[in-house]
């Protein structure tokens, strides 16, 4: 009788440390896998202003299936990133427009005329953009057609 008793403690203790063992697994968080980044833009530049303090600005901009914006010129690169949908820059010199889809970004150069217009008839089109640039100066300066 006493070996059945032996037996059944070591099973209880066995059976135990191993539902123990296995509820302290299910309660260790999994390890966090932080995805590396995704480039999407990487360009060289010598066009950003040579000041000592530069001001930086962010915005977003959504262009409405049809719309254009005015043609314009910036003073210092604008980098632009779409989130949704697709817009064109156009070129008034005549050089070929670029298309940047959603996913996509791109460095608009300085002092060139250009335009963003949304060739979409339904879907509308959001854009981040990012400057650097001389406090005090404006995003972008209007050019007469």
């Amino acid at each position: 009788m006493k070996v059945k008793q032996a037996i059944l403690v070591v099973l209880l203790v066995v059976i135990l440390g191993v539902g123990y063992w296995g509820i302290s697994l299910a309660q260790t968080p999994a390890k966090q896998v932080t995805p590396e980044p995704t480039r999407v833009l990487s360009v060289k530049t010598s066009e950003l202003p040579k000041e000592s303090v530069l001001e930086g600005e962010m915005l977003t901009a959504t262009i409405a299936p049809g719309d254009v914006s005015i043609w314009h010129t910036h003073g210092s690169p604008v980098f632009a990133y779409t989130i949704s949908g697709e817009y064109i820059v156009d070129f008034k010199s005549g050089q070929p427009s670029i298309s940047v889809p959603a996913g996509k970004a791109i460095m608009e150069p300085i002092n060139t005329v250009v335009r963003a217009r949304n060739s979409s008839s339904t879907e509308p089109a959001t854009v981040v953009l990012f400057q650097l640039r001389k406090p005090g100066t404006a995003f972008l300066d209007p050019v007469s057609k």
